[in-house]
């Protein structure tokens, strides 16, 4: 479990690192799982949990789909703390589905998995809140899911879009009504 929150320019270096280095590992021919740091049980126990978390709908990808399994791994690599609490948050579900199920996470059916995942929840909200982050974090920082949401990147340092000016007849409606409507008494 992370001792403190990270800071700003801490989440954005680790996240923005992220699809960089998968991108050099694809480039040399390697894969995230050949050299994670997490065993075959907790991958496969990962990747269900975050197409459970956030599974494919209305046109949107699950998070398998957009390589968030990949991304975990390698923050994972690069950061022990980071590393120690998805192994951690992945041990505590695997107990609770062997618990109430009798089998791994990975092996459960979509709604048992929905119900391990509420009782991890009920049990350890906090590391569940670690896992359920790390998941939007995979997911909402690929350039493929921000294409979908319509989100434009815009460095820090530079000037962003401009908002339009604001269309004053969209009050046309409110000034018409009686003036004990618009003002507080």
């Amino acid at each position: 479990m992370i001792k403190k929150p990270w800071t700003r320019r801490q989440f954005l270096g680790a996240s923005l690192a992220g699809p960089l280095v998968l991108r050099q590992a694809a480039a040399a021919g390697s894969s995230a799982a050949a050299a994670s740091p997490l065993t075959p049980a907790m991958l496969e126990d990962l990747r269900a949990a975050v197409d459970e978390i956030i599974p494919a709908s209305d046109g949107m990808p699950a998070a398998s789909e957009v390589k968030s399994v990949e991304y975990l791994t390698t923050v994972a690599s690069r950061h022990r703390e980071f590393r120690s609490q998805l192994q951690g948050s992945l041990k505590g579900l695997r107990q609770v589905a062997r618990q109430r199920f009798g089998k791994g996470f990975s092996r459960l059916t979509a709604a048992q998995r929905v119900e391990a995942l509420r009782s991890f929840e009920s049990k350890n909200a906090a590391s569940f809140s670690n896992l359920r982050d790390d998941v939007y974090e995979a997911y909402y920082t690929n350039q493929r899911v921000w294409k979908q949401i319509g989100y434009d990147f815009y460095p820090t340092n530079q000037a962003g879009p401009q908002m339009k000016p604001f269309d004053d007849s969209a009050l046309a409606v409110v000034r018409k009504r009686p003036r004990d409507y618009r003002e507080v008494k």
